[in-house]
C-alpha cells in the first residue's frame, strides 16, 4: 500500500480518427520550449517527453531529488532506426563513438538533464502492464524516500517500424500516439493498492481497463491520464480500479481511494 498526492496531470497525443504514425500537429511552441540542440539524436517521442516535463509542471530553479519514470513499448526506437539507416547508406561503422544517446533509454536521460532531476531515472517496458508498472515505480521512489517527487511519463510516438511490430500482434487495438505526464508527491490524498496475481481466466481481451470500460488503446498514456483524471474528481472513501491485461493471463491493477480532500489539481491535455 503506498500514500500519495497528484499535483497535475497532463496529455498530449492524437485524437481519435487520426491517421496512426506522428503527432500532425505537435505542440506550436516545441521548439521554443525544448531548444534544438541536438535533435539529430532525439526522436518525436524524446522531444515530447521533455516538452511535457518542462511545460506542465513548475520549472524548478535549483537541481532536485526528483524521480522520472518513462513507461514505453517503443522508446525512442525511431531515432535508433534512422542512425541504423544513415550507418548503412553513408557506409559508417555502429559505433557509441559515431552515435551518442544511442540507447533505447535516452529519453529518460534527456528529461533528466533537461529539468535537473538527480533521483532516480528508469525505463520500463512491461507491454500492455505498462501503465501500471510505471505508476508503481514512481511510488515506490516515495515510500522509500528515493525522492520527495515523482514524476511519470507513460506513452508512444509510433514510427513506421513501430507500426509494423505492432501490427504483429491481433488484439485489436489502435495505435494512437501520445505522451501522458504526471507528477506525484508524498502525501496523504489517496491510498494505492497494487495486485499483480495473474489471471486465473486466459480470455479476458488484452489492454487496459478502468472498472468495466475497456480501453480501445495499445498506447498506455490514453488510459493512464484518463484514470488519473478520473481519481481527482472521486470523494473521500470513493475508490477506482484500473486493470491492465497482456498475452498469457499477465494482469497489473492499481486501486487507488481518496482519503482527503486535494488541494487544487492542476491538469492539462496538450495543445
Amino acid at each position: 500500500m503506498f500514500e500519495f498526492s497528484l499535483r497535475q496531470v497532463a496529455l498530449c497525443g492524437q485524437q481519435p480518427g487520426e491517421e496512426p504514425g506522428e503527432l500532425a500537429e505537435p505542440p506550436s511552441d516545441l521548439a521554443a520550449t525544448i531548444g534544438t540542440i541536438g535533435d539529430q539524436f532525439r526522436d518525436s517521442f524524446t522531444r515530447l517527453c521533455l516538452y511535457l516535463a518542462r511545460t506542465h509542471d513548475d520549472a524548478p530553479q535549483t537541481r532536485t531529488d526528483d524521480t522520472v519514470v518513462i513507461g514505453t513499448e517503443y522508446g525512442n526506437t525511431a531515432a535508433l532506426a534512422r542512425l541504423q539507416r544513415r550507418a548503412e547508406t553513408d557506409g559508417r561503422m555502429l559505433s557509441a563513438k559515431h552515435f551518442p544517446n544511442a540507447t533505447s533509454s535516452s529519453a529518460s536521460a534527456f528529461v533528466n538533464l533537461g529539468i535537473g532531476a538527480t533521483g532516480r531515472n528508469l525505463t520500463l517496458n512491461a507491454g500492455l502492464l505498462t501503465p501500471v508498472m510505471a505508476i508503481w515505480q514512481a511510488l515506490l521512489a516515495l515510500a522509500v524516500d528515493r525522492s520527495s517527487t515523482s514524476k511519470v511519463l507513460v506513452g508512444d510516438v509510433y514510427s513506421p517500424e513501430a507500426l509494423l511490430d505492432a501490427g504483429r500482434e491481433p488484439h485489436g487495438l489502435r495505435c494512437r500516439s501520445g505522451v501522458t505526464h504526471a507528477t506525484f508527491v508524498k502525501g496523504g490524498e489517496f491510498r494505492a493498492e497494487f495486485d499483480f496475481t495473474p489471471d486465473g481466466d486466459e480470455s479476458p481481451e488484452p489492454g487496459g481497463r478502468i472498472g468495466a470500460h475497456r480501453s480501445d488503446d495499445r498506447n498506455g498514456a490514453f488510459v493512464t491520464a484518463e484514470f488519473l483524471e478520473l481519481i481527482t474528481t472521486l470523494d473521500v472513501g470513493q475508490r477506482a480500479v484500473l486493470t491492465c491485461r497482456g498475452p498469457r493471463a499477465r494482469r497489473g491493477a492499481l486501486t487507488v481511494t481518496r482519503q482527503s480532500a486535494g488541494t487544487a489539481h492542476n491538469g492539462g491535455r496538450g495543445e
